[in-house]
This record gives C-alpha cells, sequence and structure tokens, in this order.
C-alpha cells in the first residue's frame, strides 16, 4: 500500500500565527469563452484547463469574480466555494485524509532514515539568502539524499525531485515520499531500484512551499485548501508570492506568463528569486550537479518540458519528447512544451534548463498529476502511475541502454524454430539518457543449455544520440538449436561504458501462429470491425494503407462513441495456449499534439482494458512499431483495439496504419519473454605497465581492493581504491622487478584476475 496509516489524533500548530490576514474569501472555477483571444484581465489567475481558440477555465477569488463582472467579460461559474467543494469529498475532518501533511512527510522520511540509514540521509535544512534557513512564517525548505554512500560525494549523476510549489496541490508530497519507499523497500532485492541507488544520487524535496501548505491545513484542516501562494506578507487578502512565478530566469517577462499584482494568485513577487523556500532551491542546484529534475504539480495529466515563457521549444525538445513519450506511457499524460499549456515567465523548468551561470543545465520537467487539485481517492493510482516517470528520470541522468525489443528470426522464414535451424537474434536499444551519447554499446550472449549451439554470441551497436534508439541487424547474433523439447533460456549482455546489464532472455520453441497478417490493399471485415478505409494517398508496400479519413482531414471525434472512429478485431483472439505474442505496424501520422489521440489498447480476459501506447502529434516517415504482448499469453482471449480521438478545433491528416503482424508461439511453458536480472559494474586493468603504473578503469567512485600477484602466485601487495585509480607500483614495492604479474580486483559483485607486464 501506498498510504501510511493515520490517527485520528488532533495535530497543534505551534508557533507564531501564520503572517497577514486569513483570506476570508473562497475561490471559484469559471469558464471563459477566448475564441477571440484570452482577455488581458484573466492574465492574473490560473489557467487550469485551455483548449486553444476555444475555452478556457480559470481559478478565481470572490474579488476577481466582482472584478470581471464589472469588466464585462462573460463567463460561467463551473464550480462555486471550490474549498467546500474539495472538502465535501475528503475522507477525515482532519489531518488531510490520505494526503500527507508537513509533519507527516517528515515523519515518513524520519523513519526510512531509521530503516536504512546507509541509504538515506537525515533531513537537510537548505538555505536561503533572504532570512538565514527559515521561511517567512519561520519554517524550513529540507531535502534528503538517497544513495549507497549516502554520507560520500561520488561522482554519479544526480536528479533531483520536488513537490509541493503550490500549497493547494498535495499529491506531489505523496509522490516525494512514496518514491523514496519504493527506492529504499526494493533496494537489494528489485534490479532496478537498486541499480538506481547504487549509480546515481537522488535528491527530494517534498514540500517546496511549507508555509502555505501549513495555512491549507490550518483553515482547511481535513484538506481541500485553496491557497496556492507563499505566504510573504504582502497586505491585503491573498497575500503571498507565486513560487513557481519567482526564479529568475525570465522574471516579470511580461504580465500575461505571471502577474505584477500583489492580490493575484500568480503573483511573481517584488524581485526576482525573492523568496526564501526559491532561494533554497536555487542554492540546492547550485551546490549540486543535478542532470534531470522532476517539480510536481497537479493538475491536468501532463508532461510539460520548456519552454514555458516563449512560443518556442527549446534546442533538447527532441529528446524531451521521446523521453516523454517512453515515461508516461502508463499515466498516458500528453507530453507538450510548457507554452502549448498557457505562457509562464519565472518557472522552475525554464531556469533550471536554461540559466547556467553558477550552475549546469538541468533537463527540468513539470508532471501536471491527476484531474484535479484534491483527489484523495486516486492517490494510490497516481502514485502507481507516475514510477515509471519517476524512474525513467534517474535513468535519463545518465547512460542507460534499456532494451525496447527482440526479435527472433528463423532460418527458412516459416517463424517456426526448430531443432537443427539457425537463429538470429536482433535487439532494439533506446539510450535513456537526455544529456549523452551512449558510446558504443556491446552485445554479448550467453548460454550453458546444451540444446543451443552459439555460433555469433556477440555483437555492437553504434552510439547513440540522447534518447536514441538503434538496433543489430546489421550484425546479428546467431544460434543452432540442437533439439526443441522446450523452450531454451539464455542471458543478454548488454555493456554500455562500465556497466553491464544482464538480461534474461527465452528463445521460443514450438508451433509459430500467425493470428493476423494484413497488407490493408483492402478492408478485410472477417479480421476487423472498422469505419477506417482504404487509401493509396499512403502506402508502406503496395498500393494502399487503412486510414481513418482517405483524402480528407480527421473529423471532430470529441463526443466519441465506442462504435465508431475505430478499428478492432472482429473475433477475439485467443492466447490461452500461446507462450509468445507480438504485435507490429507500420504507421505514418499528423494529429495536433496533446489534444487528438489515436490510442491502441487491449482488452484481455478477465482484466481491464490496457492502453499499449498513444500517438500524437506528426511523423511523417513510415515507421515500425513492436509491441511485446507475452504477459496476456496463457491467460484467454483478447481484443485489439486502435481508436482515434480528436477535438472539434484543429484537424489534421490523421492516422495511416499498414502491414500489421500479429504472430504468436504455441505454448510450450508460460516464460516471460525477456527482462532484466541484474547489473553489474564493469573494472578494467590496462595490461601493459609501463615505469609501474597500473590503470583501473571503472564506474566513478566505486570502491574496490587490488591483490598484487607474481607469477608463482605469491601476493605481493593489496590496497583499497576509488576508481579510476592509478596504482604506483614501484611507490608501494620499492626494487619490484620488471616481468609478469597478476592484478585481482574484488568489488561487492565479484572479483576479476588480470594479467600484466611491467616494464620500466
Amino acid at each position: 500500500m501506498w498510504r501510511i496509516m493515520k490517527g485520528a489524533v488532533l495535530r497543534l500548530i505551534v508557533g507564531i500565527l501564520l503572517a497577514g490576514a486569513m483570506y476570508a474569501g473562497g475561490w471559484h472555477q469559471i469558464e471563459v469563452d477566448v475564441s477571440g483571444g484570452a482577455p488581458s484581465e484573466l492574465s492574473g489567475f490560473e489557467p487550469i484547463f485551455i483548449e486553444p481558440g476555444s475555452v478556457a477555465r480559470f481559478i478565481v477569488t470572490d474579488k476577481a469574480l466582482e472584478e470581471l463582472g464589472s469588466s464585462g467579460i462573460e463567463y460561467e461559474v463551473t464550480r462555486y466555494n471550490l474549498a467546500d467543494y474539495y472538502s465535501a469529498k475528503m475522507s477525515a475532518e482532519e489531518g488531510f485524509g490520505d494526503y500527507y501533511t508537513l509533519s507527516e512527510t517528515a515523519a515518513i522520511f524520519d523513519s526510512l532514515r531509521q530503516q536504512y540509514s546507509n541509504l538515506i540521509s537525515e533531513r537537510i535544512i537548505l538555505p536561503n539568502d533572504s532570512l538565514g534557513d527559515t521561511t517567512w512564517d519561520g519554517n524550513h525548505v529540507w531535502a534528503v539524499k538517497i544513495s549507497d554512500n549516502v554520507g560520500a560525494d561520488e561522482a554519479e549523476p544526480e536528479v533531483l525531485y520536488t513537490g509541493i510549489h503550490h500549497a493547494r496541490e498535495p499529491i506531489g508530497a505523496n509522490i516525494c515520499a512514496e518514491w523514496a519507499r519504493w527506492l529504499l523497500d526494493g533496494y537489494g532485492d528489485d534490479p532496478v531500484a537498486t541499480y538506481l541507488v547504487d549509480e546515481r544520487e537522488i535528491w527530494i524535496v517534498p514540500v517546496v512551499n511549507p508555509d502555505g501548505y501549513l495555512y491549507n491545513e490550518l483553515t482547511n484542516p481535513g484538506g481541500g485548501g485553496m491557497h496556492r501562494k507563499n505566504r510573504r506578507p504582502t497586505g491585503g487578502g491573498n497575500p503571498g508570492v507565486d513560487p513557481n512565478r519567482n526564479y529568475p530566469y525570465m522574471w516579470g517577462l511580461d504580465d500575461e506568463g505571471s502577474s505584477p499584482y500583489i492580490g493575484d494568485d500568480t503573483y511573481r513577487g517584488p524581485s526576482p528569486g525573492s523568496e526564501p523556500e526559491i532561494q533554497s532551491v536555487m542554492n540546492l542546484c547550485k551546490s549540486r550537479e543535478f542532470v534531470t529534475a522532476l517539480n510536481f504539480h497537479s493538475y491536468s495529466n501532463l508532461f510539460l518540458y520548456p519552454y514555458g515563457f516563449k512560443n518556442e521549444k527549446c534546442p533538447d525538445s527532441i529528446a524531451y519528447y521521446r523521453w516523454g513519450e517512453t515515461a508516461t506511457r502508463e499515466s498516458k499524460y500528453s507530453v507538450i512544451a510548457g507554452f502549448e499549456l498557457y505562457p509562464t515567465n519565472g518557472g522552475s523548468d525554464d531556469w533550471m534548463y536554461d540559466e547556467t551561470e553558477g550552475k549546469n543545465r538541468i533537463f527540468a520537467v513539470t508532471p501536471e498529476v491527476g484531474d484535479d487539485f484534491w483527489e484523495e481517492w486516486k492517490i494510490d493510482e497516481q502514485v502507481e502511475e507516475n514510477i515509471p516517470l519517476l524512474i525513467s528520470t534517474a535513468k535519463a541522468a545518465g547512460k542507460y541502454p534499456e532494451l525496447e525489443w527482440i526479435e527472433w528470426v528463423d532460418e527458412d522464414g516459416d517463424g517456426n524454430i526448430s531443432a537443427d535451424e539457425n537463429v538470429e537474434l536482433i535487439v532494439g536499444i533506446r539510450n535513456m539518457s537526455v544529456r549523452d551519447e551512449s558510446g558504443n554499446i556491446e552485445l554479448n550472449l550467453e548460454s550453458a543449455d546444451s540444446r543451443l549451439q552459439l555460433l555469433t554470441s556477440t555483437a555492437s551497436i553504434p552510439s547513440l544520440q540522447p534518447q536514441g534508439s538503434g538496433n543489430n541487424s546489421s550484425n546479428p547474433l546467431s544460434m543452432t538449436v540442437l533439439t526443441d523439447t522446450s523452450d531454451i533460456s539464455l542471458n543478454l549482455i548488454v555493456t554500455a561504458g562500465e556497466e553491464e546489464y544482464i538480461y534474461h532472455l527465452i528463445l521460443p520453441l514450438g508451433s509459430y501462429r500467425v493470428l493476423i497478417a494484413d497488407d490493408f490493399e483492402t478492408v478485410d471485415s472477417t479480421k476487423w470491425d472498422t469505419d477506417w478505409l482504404i487509401t493509396t494517398e499512403e502506402a508502406h508496400s503496395g498500393d494502399g494503407s487503412l486510414t481513418d479519413s482517405p483524402w480528407s482531414d480527421s473529423q471532430d471525434k470529441s463526443k466519441w462513441d465506442s462504435t465508431k472512429y475505430v478499428l478492432r478485431t472482429r473475433e477475439p483472439l485467443d492466447l490461452s495456449e500461446m507462450s509468445s505474442c507480438f504485435l507490429s505496424f507500420w504507421t505514418i501520422y499528423e494529429m495536433e499534439k496533446g489534444w487528438d489521440w489515436c490510442v491502441l489498447d487491449i482488452l484481455s480476459e478477465g482484466e481491464a482494458r490496457q492502453t499499449l501506447r498513444r500517438f500524437s502529434g506528426f511523423n511523417d516517415s513510415w515507421h515500425r512499431v513492436r509491441f511485446d504482448l507475452s504477459r496476456f499469453c496463457g491467460i484467454g482471449e483478447i481484443e485489439l483495439r486502435l481508436k482515434l480521438q480528436t477535438d472539434y478545433r484543429v484537424h489534421e491528416d490523421g492516422f495511416y496504419l499498414d502491414d500489421l503482424k500479429l504472430e504468436a508461439y504455441e505454448a510450450k511453458t508460460f516464460p516471460g519473454l525477456y527482462e532484466l536480472v541484474d547489473t553489474r559494474p564493469v573494472f578494467s586493468v590496462d595490461p601493459g605497465v609501463t615505469k609501474g603504473y597500473v590503470n583501473v578503469k571503472g564506474p566513478q567512485g566505486r570502491r574496490l581492493s587490488l591483490e598484487l600477484f607474481d607469477a608463482s602466485g605469491r601476493r605481493i601487495t593489496e590496497t583499497g581504491c576509488t576508481t579510476p585509480f592509478e596504482w604506483d607500483l614501484r611507490e608501494v614495492t620499492p626494487g619490484l622487478a620488471s616481468g609478469v604479474y597478476f592484478v585481482n580486483l574484488v568489488y561487492d559483485e565479484g572479483k576479476t584476475s588480470t594479467k600484466i607486464v611491467l616494464t620500466d
């Protein structure tokens, strides 16, 4: 469970009364027609939803409603008194229900520190430049660090996670706390959690705005408080500064992306970086070398990347988009630049990414979680759906070769892998880093199974660009199957830089089945239930392809009907006797990015429908997509469906589909096709030793022991070191003669021995 048990204990808020008078009014949600552009009078309010050229929704105060009424702007109040609206949905009268209060968040991290003191630091108070180490109300912004050598400053990629810049967005604290718990509880058992703790320095600031968060607890102890800003005493109603408009980069660029008026929810503050909370975050960024960052907000189900201050994508937008598309397949968030939602200036992501004076460039993202500010009944779901994003952000900080797909190619091409047949293995790898090229990637295939003879056990993939993909189709791995009595296990070792990633593979044997193969020269009504049509406008092969809107742009499908705008398998497909199953097809598409989607999903027996992928944006060159459906094998029947969802505004060309194949192997066993089982460092010793210096290479900052033996096996000396390391043998063993020696490297994951030749 993601939640912790809460006692019904009345909490006393100790300390000085929050500065400034409590805002006695309420917040409301309004909807405004913006078909002619957003009125300038709305620039100081937070837009929570915008459909360009159509409507926008804003959060406004009582006073703002009066001002809008007198200005003549037409609006509709869609929710009155939001605090009461949200409070009525909460499960308790105090303690924020299952959202973590500030004190509960601190208690969780303190408890994790007691359990895992070697992996997580104590809470570290972050100093600021205005008030020392406190906020306006005397609270602290604090952080924790998670790493395998938590007390050491190792040369490992660094990652930052923050929550609650805005006080009415409580999900950030829960996600940050449960992310820490996932890493620590999984360490030593889960290979991904173990790798990330070992090979990253992970920093978490769960509550950036403690004053505002405590204020909401004081005014609405059961949850639902709508104060957004910090608690800078500004006088009048709705005091405070919007922390996410106070970062110095492009601060106050205009009055559309932030407000100069102290009563507005997007008030940017009296000067750039004026707020102690923001100074604390900036000082942390300047003192560390963060590569990636997630700044959690709510809501709108979005993955927002720079820029927010101008209608232009950042130079790394391609890497950002690929990262987002991979990381949000579970959460189904839209991946867009911040400005595509609405303009902002003085925001965290633009400062972290574009400001490089005094710090390095940080690839920062804002996940806008959920469908509302306070959704207590969705906490577990929202934490769960963001775990892949949290993981991918840590991976993206450094080199990480992700195995995306594998393909077995049998010699005679009939798909049946049988005895005495040669088989090739092609693997697809993605470089998960958003900053670094992967370097050459080496592949090594191992198997101790006597039923298999490896022919080509090594291959390589040229260096991949950040978030780029590649495969070994030009130099496939190969083997001969000697007997085909049951599926065969192998290990694929993927080496990038100084790390090895070990994947367990299954070579599927048995009867090969093509469940569907369609070149879409015609619509086969025995296979498909669809209102899509054949077109000759575009084709990957032959003359035709299938599309939602031949010879025209996609139509309005905003009021989606499950019987329309859909391609689905006409009859259920039985996978109950299959051990592995793969779907592939070729596609091009043009859709309004972030608003129009083509969704591929699957309905399996006894389970809810699951999304496999969402397509949006523009891709005008035919490319093949692959999906491993083996996890649905051995269960029962499935239904595949492609559905197009568009709004009634901008219409593009739509989605094209060609050369689809669904293939499977009849079961001998029910294995997973591949899974990561381990990671380990790669250490090496240069075999040639000149002037007595031994060069030891390996991942930055890893501890290991060195032992030197002569040719007869006699131990001469030993030492400890941190990689990379240069060992001067003649300094520690004066008079050491030239000749053959052996250097043993001893580390947590094992031991290696290297023959060296010592020369003058």
